[in-house]
């Protein structure tokens, strides 16, 4: 069941990966397309949270076990990116004149917890009006969620292959192989102390630090193997990396360049690297691609097989 599950995750990623394309409206359809593709895996999170029974406990639970855990796996992450600062020096270049948006920042992450409590409110109205059968509800939602995911993992395969991302290059890169070790490490740790605090299976805790970012993914994969709690609280989890990743780059980038890469995670291959190149200069964004394309091959794998042995 495992590597069914491994299968269904890389085989469109892959598939994507090695599929050329080159017209530039195709490429546009795809980038646009991916925001649609994550809305409506939010959406579908969001329909299932509404037929769990006890919902509002399990909120308040999913509050407390999120905080635990970006506490946990983001200070760990950031202790081993510091001692790599110290040990790896890199040198920057920041561009001029650069202002980053907070604004749209936070207005990009209300739409995003915004499709969650849609799809709450949308199950809630359709399994109190409509005759619907609950593991009826839950099948068609689950076929949903799956159908998106998969096409989103085309799409990221697509995109990475579009930008020229050659395999040797990436993996061939010191700074980027040692911080991608550094960050899966780090997680684990991190997230094996969360779910130690929280009382939980150490897998588990596995499983929701193997996202690194990719709040997408894990939100959906967690879901599907671990329920829609666990699912929540590995996107909060992810989503707020990102939140973190864009505060802190341009506070530390010059004196803390590989702490700024590794601070975004798998968004370091895609929303935050524009933010990489901006405050550290054309130098840090090999180790960023590097960084970022490593992180978001592994996570797939790591998310289903924690998944997985934590069922």
């Amino acid at each position: 069941m495992m590597l069914l599950n491994l299968l269904w995750i890389l085989a469109p990623l892959f598939i994507g990966f090695f599929t050329v394309i080159r017209s530039k409206t195709i490429l546009k359809i795809i980038d646009r397309s991916l925001m649609a593709l994550i809305y409506l895996i939010l959406l579908v999170m969001g329909l299932n949270l509404s037929a769990m029974e006890n919902l509002d406990s399990e909120l308040s639970k999913i509050l407390w076990q999120t905080a635990s855990y970006i506490v946990c796996i983001l200070g760990m992450n950031m202790l081993f990116f510091y001692y790599l600062d110290k040990n790896l020096p890199v040198k920057t270049e920041k561009a001029e004149g650069y202002q980053s948006s907070t604004l749209s920042l936070v207005f990009n992450a209300i739409k995003l917890l915004g499709s969650i409590v849609i799809g709450v409110i949308l199950g809630k109205l359709l399994l109190a009006n409509f005759s619907i059968e609950l593991p009826t509800f839950k099948h068609v939602a689950d076929w949903l969620g799956q159908g998106a995911l998969m096409t989103l993992l085309l799409c990221v395969g697509i995109q990475l292959r579009s930008n020229g991302i050659s395999l040797k290059a990436v993996f061939l890169n010191r700074y980027g192989l040692i911080l991608s070790v550094a960050i899966i490490i780090s997680s684990f740790l991190g997230g094996m102390l969360a779910a130690w605090l929280n009382g939980r299976p150490l897998l588990e805790g596995l499983a929701v630090s193997s996202g690194f970012g990719w709040y997408s993914l894990s939100a959906s994969v967690l879901q599907k193997s671990l329920g829609p709690t666990v699912g929540s609280v590995a996107f909060f989890n992810d989503l707020f990396r990102e939140f973190f990743a864009f505060a802190v780059i341009p506070l530390i980038m010059a004196r803390l360049p590989l702490s700024a890469i590794g601070s975004g995670g798998a968004t370091s291959l895609d929303f935050v690297l524009p933010l990489i190149q901006k405050t550290g200069g054309i130098k840090v964004v090999p180790i960023a691609i590097s960084f970022g394309f490593i992180v978001n091959i592994i996570a797939p794998f790591l998310l289903v097989l924690f998944g997985s042995l934590a069922q």
